[in-house]
């Protein structure tokens, strides 16, 4: 087992991910900006291209990309924002469609409105 750390590393006890085999699992993500610990500015829209781009970095500190992610699961705090995650989500992983779950969550940390976590593969 190796843990996978980056510069968004969590002040919480827990590794932004860790490779066991040829297995990449990647904790969640929040939208929370790595630059002021809150909420990334500009709504729903824009907490989930952070959560996004958090998940890619720990994929890359990793050695992977995008298109090795297996899994996702989106916990977001209202089922309405089901569509626009879809959209953002849509766009980011382009014509690879990794399985998914949008899972209605409630109260997130830190106010954040999603959470992202992931599997990949280590190739």
């Amino acid at each position: 087992m190796r843990s996978i750390s980056n510069e968004n590393a969590p002040s919480g006890h827990y590794s932004p991910g860790i490779i066991s085999g040829n297995t990449l699992y990647v904790s969640g993500q929040t939208s929370a900006d790595p630059a002021t610990g809150m909420p990334a500015i500009g709504g729903f829209e824009a907490e989930m291209r952070m959560a996004l781009n958090k998940l890619e970095k720990v994929l890359m500190a990793a050695g992977c990309s995008r298109s090795d992610v297996i899994m996702c699961r989106v916990y977001v705090t209202s089922i309405d924002y089901w569509p626009r995650a879809n959209e953002i989500y849509r766009q980011f992983f382009g014509e690879h469609k990794p399985a998914r779950a949008i899972i209605p969550a409630g109260t997130l940390n830190k106010g954040c409105l999603v959470e992202i976590e992931a599997i990949a593969e280590v190739r």
